[in-house]
């Protein structure tokens, strides 16, 4: 049965316990280094042949202002230091690169929390974390898969008397058996989750705006890929940058209930996850 659980009565997943990572942004910019020192080179050859073609039609009698040639070799030495300081960043950049690529590896095997709505079948079960922002009358849960075919719907209602679901933050554990159909490890599900009001309807913000869930999920790192366009984490078929890992924490706990799937908060209120 699918296990809901409400873990504090936080609106912000910002204090979800893990260990913050510590990133720091990095931008391909090799393609760009070489193209800025290729431009710097055709403009010393250009100079040069403009160089040789004055020094060879001068005037003996009127030779060039000696100014004029102390800029132009002024100019020469000034290009010819950017070209060498294009050559030693292009270096650098590629050793950043190698050096975030090897930093990559020591995710692998960690679970990790990643801000998204997406996440990664892993051993035929998905977690999700999401922070409700403000009591809702019903609380909509839907999970789809690549094809946008709905593989779980279910709605939580307070069960306890009380009139509304309570904001807080809460953990969406699902096994094969919760789902309309048997998973395959890797592939990708997406939640949706809805706040509705006591007239059913979704709920909106003041400036008419729906008012969402913040939602996380937590995936096992299985492989590295780098190309051209950066350094990526894989979790099965769920592709994500560095920069994108919010924490590494422990990988949800799951607990198999024989009853109605429930959810309970710290004030001993039970809000009842009902199949729809």
């Amino acid at each position: 049965m699918a296990t809901i659980t409400q873990i504090s009565n936080g609106k912000s997943l910002a204090g979800v316990s893990g260990t913050k990572v510590a990133t720091t942004s990095s931008t391909n910019t090799s393609t760009t280094t070489t193209a800025a020192s290729d431009k710097a080179k055709e403009l010393k050859n250009q100079f040069l042949s403009i160089l040789l073609t004055q020094m060879q039609h001068q005037n003996p009698l009127d030779p060039m202002d000696t100014k004029e040639f102390t800029g132009q070799l002024t100019q020469f030495s000034a290009l010819e230091q950017q070209i060498d300081t294009n050559s030693n960043l292009e270096k650098m950049l590629g050793a950043l690169n190698q050096s975030s690529l090897s930093s990559a590896f020591g995710y692998i095997g960690q679970t990790v929390d990643v801000a998204t709505a997406s996440t990664a079948v892993q051993d035929k079960s998905v977690n999700w974390t999401y922070a409700i922002p403000t009591d809702a009358k019903s609380v909509g849960i839907s999970v789809t898969d690549s094809t946008g075919k709905i593989v779980y719907s279910g709605a939580m209602q307070n069960s306890a008397g009380g009139s509304a679901i309570n904001a807080g933050t809460y953990s969406l554990n699902l096994k094969d058996a919760d789902l309309t159909r048997a998973t395959v490890d890797g592939e990708i599900l997406k939640v949706a989750i809805t706040l509705k009001d006591s007239a059913g309807k979704t709920m909106k913000d003041s400036a008419g705006k729906d008012i969402t869930a913040d939602i996380h999920t937590a995936v096992k790192v299985d492989s590295v890929q780098s190309d051209s366009t950066g350094t990526f984490l894989q979790a099965g078929s769920m592709l994500f940058q560095i920069n994108d890992v919010n924490k590494i924490v422990k990988p949800a706990a799951t607990t198999t209930t024989t009853a109605s799937d429930t959810a309970t908060d710290t004030t001993n209120t039970t809000n009842t996850e009902t199949t729809t």
